[in-house]
């Protein structure tokens, strides 16, 4: 692609999306790489026509040593010779993630960054430089975790009313990198975009390069535009479940709890049942809550049942009460400690569900413990304990939840070949009935892993061919 035809393609990008206004102060994410670079450059070029203002800003995610810093230091170097003004900023020595994977924690650090430094040198724009390989990316990386129509949505090309705004989310990967060899601008590499061990890297050095050998060239043009139908059917589908909103808060003081009718719940169409229910979740949740389809369907399934009450526990201290025919939503109030025997007990009225991070903590409140999860860099010498598992991390399929147990519930104990039902399990353990609702499970897409104190699965059991292990363990 031609310079000229790549300033044409953001041009139209930018006209499509209303991404700029004449007189906007852009702050530019630049980390260095090939697609930010050419972001600065192209915005640079459209600068006088617009009349805008920019400024630079880079992250220092400090996780590469010496490279880390060798990135901020071209940045700096960069925005000097073209004269833009740069804001850098950096993770805190000692700064851990919890409860999030690295990658995740690294990303939420550096947003918070980008946001904390467009108030601070007062920006209009957020302009991040995604290109169509990242979205392409991105949608075959949510369609592989069983993501819904808001993942398969991909990457946003305007986000938070236009705060955010990706100007290349349509420039192919090829063209912005002959782009800079034509205006003879340089670039970095982050070798951290080579590392197999995150699922977008794997994607992009295997899976995608023999997709589109075998099965389709324009694998990238087509991924993107699935994205683009998606996303338009999910912003009319959260659209009407928002009107359903508004009519259940109509009337609402502020300070009670939102209550929706079972029954107008259910004459609604299963995906905006689904939808609604999300949006509640996200309403009354805290800040970045893990809310995914399994928890929307359990509360779904509160409101299916026969029994006129009962209640559930989401992420986020969302607590769930079915009250005869209503479903109230409410942030759950801090519970006090209760007493434990072995390895949990509570009330066995209540649901959970959590999905785990990695490494991460993931705290059940109803039952008075944590669990730890992370990898391990070696296959530890003893493998059993009651409070701590060790499972094959390449043998789980994603998502993985630490949930109550569920009516059906199966394992596949450790040194057998078929599967059991949980209740067999519970009843040769000689565990009471009423500690049965009580007990953590961990289980991922396909049926229960561990039990803690009681069970591991067989299907995840560290041998010698393993090569990564999840260390799992009540703390």
């Amino acid at each position: 692609m031609q310079t000229e035809d790549m300033l044409t393609k953001v041009r139209k990008t930018i006209k499509k999306h209303d991404m700029l206004r004449k007189g906007d102060h852009v702050l530019v994410g630049v980390s260095g790489g090939a697609d930010s670079v050419a972001l600065l450059a192209l915005l640079n070029h459209l600068r006088p026509a617009w009349g805008l203002t920019l400024t630079a800003a880079h992250f220092n995610h400090k996780t590469r040593a010496a490279e880390s810093d060798r990135d901020e230091a071209f940045v700096r170097t960069l925005c000097k010779s073209i004269g833009i003004a740069v804001v850098c900023g950096s993770l805190h020595e000692g700064t851990k993630p919890r409860g999030l994977s690295l990658e995740d924690f690294l990303r939420r650090s550096r947003y918070g960054f980008f946001e904390k430094a467009r108030r601070n040198v007062g920006a209009d724009r957020i302009a991040l430089g995604h290109h169509q390989g990242d979205q392409a990316e991105t949608v075959l990386m949510n369609v592989i975790r069983g993501a819904g129509l808001a993942g398969i949505s991909g990457i946003p090309p305007v986000r938070n009313a236009g705060a955010i705004i990706r100007p290349l989310i349509d420039c192919p990967r090829r063209a912005i990198v002959d782009y800079l060899a034509d205006k003879g601008l340089s670039f970095i590499d982050d070798s951290s975009n080579t590392d197999e061990r995150f699922l977008r890297n794997r994607i992009r050095a295997s899976l995608m390069p023999e997709l589109e050998k075998r099965y389709n060239p324009a694998i990238h043009e087509a991924l993107c535009r699935l994205a683009d139908v998606f996303r338009a059917e999910n912003d009319y589908i959260t659209r009407e479940a928002q009107l359903r909103l508004a009519h259940w808060r109509d009337g609402r003081v502020q300070e009670k709890p939102l209550e929706v009718p079972i029954a107008d719940l259910k004459v609604l169409h299963p995906a905006l049942q689904r939808r609604a229910i999300l949006e509640i979740a996200r309403e009354v949740s805290a800040e970045d809550a893990a809310i995914g389809f399994e928890h929307v369907q359990a509360v779904l399934a509160l409101a299916g049942g026969t029994k006129p009450g009962g209640s559930l526990d989401l992420p986020g201290g969302i607590l769930v009460k079915r009250k005869y025919g209503l479903l109230e939503f409410r942030r759950a109030t801090r519970p006090g400690r209760r007493p434990r025997r072995g390895v949990a007990v509570g009330d066995a009225t209540e649901t959970f569900s959590r999905e785990v991070s990695i490494p991460g903590t993931i705290r059940i409140e109803s039952l008075g413990i944590s669990l730890r999860f992370r990898e391990l860099r070696r296959v530890p010498s003893v493998l059993s304990a009651q409070r701590k598992a060790y499972l094959d991390l390449d043998r789980i399929a994603f998502p993985l939840v630490v949930r109550s147990v569920s009516p059906g519930d199966r394992i596949q104990p450790l040194g057998m070949k078929g599967t059991r039902k949980l209740k067999s399990v519970f009843i040769d353990e000689k565990i009471p009935r009423e500690q049965r609702r009580a007990l953590p499970v961990l289980a991922d897409g396909i049926s229960v892993l561990w039990i803690p104190g009681v069970r591991l699965s067989e299907r995840v059991r560290v041998g010698k061919g393993t090569k990564r292990v999840l260390s799992a363990e009540i703390v």
